[in-house]
């Protein structure tokens, strides 16, 4: 048999996120083994990858890393492709027991990109423009909140804050009195902040940098959301239908606002953006060296981004895509529970429209 020269470890290998990463690797123009271990025995039996390994969570970080660095030996591997943030801290901490390589940013980077407020305050310092935000450490920081802000609602959310145990806890409040039950339930002073409300477009810009020069990216519009009754603010992070787009402010709002983090930027990144009510688009948080849940749209559209990525990391020449715009405007990528995913064109989409009508 021939040697498979590109052996992946996938860590978190059930997840969503993992899920459509090993999908791109599995569509490859070169054959790529793969092992999948996950911590949940559930979870596990929806990895993709030739073979499946039960691990301990990352939280119980020596019996973890050891697990990690057990698979590589046994099964002969070379890279360890993490798309989980606490997953990829560990490994990033303990790389030196692990015995293969990856490609990442650095710890310091993924510090300030697991806070939402350090990552605003680094976003400020570097004249990124961002919405008008405040970090929420007493009681009194909801009053002034209210008297600073002027749009309404107000955005209140957990600022991520590693060690705080806050994450995208968030609330459009009209009120102090809603502020402030919110924030009690999540036990969340000094862990919260309060931004002003952003009614515009919700868009992403993902990209893959080797040493802070980017290869290759492409943004995107999130337009509806799975289940979005679920969640206070009608959005829940998983879109349910969203479309490519080519936008010169986010292009280069998207470059800029990652490289403002770490101007020596290695791996992927995507950064989510607002639009004010003036027309303009913010960046409101920053996601290091991990792909969101449903980049597998760019893969199916033509853009196969972590099989990108992995020719990179071997310093091999990665598939030809454009610096910016990897992909045409308006396609359209629909899914929801246990449906989808659909591909396809805006044109085809209001044609079928029209032919349903």
């Amino acid at each position: 048999m021939p040697v498979v020269a590109k052996r992946v470890l996938v860590p978190g290998a059930g997840g969503p996120g993992a899920v459509n990463l090993t999908r791109g690797l599995r569509m490859a123009p070169e054959p790529i083994f793969t092992v999948g271990c996950d911590a949940s025995p559930y979870y596990l039996q929806l990895a993709l990858t030739d073979v499946r390994a039960l691990v301990p969570r990352a939280s119980d970080e020596d019996a973890y890393v050891a697990a990690i660095a057990e698979l590589v030996r046994r099964h002969d591997l070379n890279f360890v492709y993490p798309n989980s943030s606490i997953e990829m801290a560990v490994l990033t901490r303990r790389q030196d027991e692990i015995g293969a390589a990856m490609f990442l940013p650095s710890l310091v980077t993924q510090r300030i990109a697991a806070s939402k407020w350090e990552t605003w305050q680094t976003w400020t310092r570097a004249g990124i423009p961002v919405p008008r935000t405040l970090l929420i450490q007493a009681d009194s920081d909801v009053d002034r909140a209210f008297d600073e802000l002027a749009t309404r609602p107000i955005w209140f959310r957990g600022a991520g804050i590693p060690g705080r145990g806050i994450g995208g806890a968030a609330l459009p409040c009209t009120t102090p009195l809603q502020a402030r039950g919110w924030i009690d339930f999540h036990r969340g002073y000094g862990g919260f902040i309060a931004s002003e409300f952003l009614p515009g477009d919700n868009l992403t810009f993902l990209g893959v940098f080797r040493n802070g020069e980017l290869l290759a990216s492409q943004g995107r519009q999130r337009d509806l959301y799975v289940i979005p009754h679920v969640s206070p603010s009608g959005i829940t992070g998983a879109p349910a239908v969203c479309h490519t787009v080519h936008r010169d402010d986010l292009n280069d709002l998207g470059h800029r606002a990652v490289l403002a983090i770490d101007p020596n930027y290695n791996g992927v990144a995507f950064v989510d953006f607002k639009g004010a009510a003036d027309g303009r688009i913010l960046p409101t948080e920053i996601n290091a060296g991990r792909f969101g849940t449903t980049h597998h749209f760019y893969s199916a559209a033509g853009a196969n981004f972590p099989y990108f990525m992995l020719k990179v990391a071997f310093d091999e020449a990665p598939p030809p895509l454009p610096r910016f715009d990897a992909l045409p405007p308006d396609l359209y990528w629909i899914r929801t529970l246990d449906a989808g995913p659909v591909l396809m064109t805006k044109a085809e989409l209001d044609a079928s429209t029209a032919r349903q009508s």
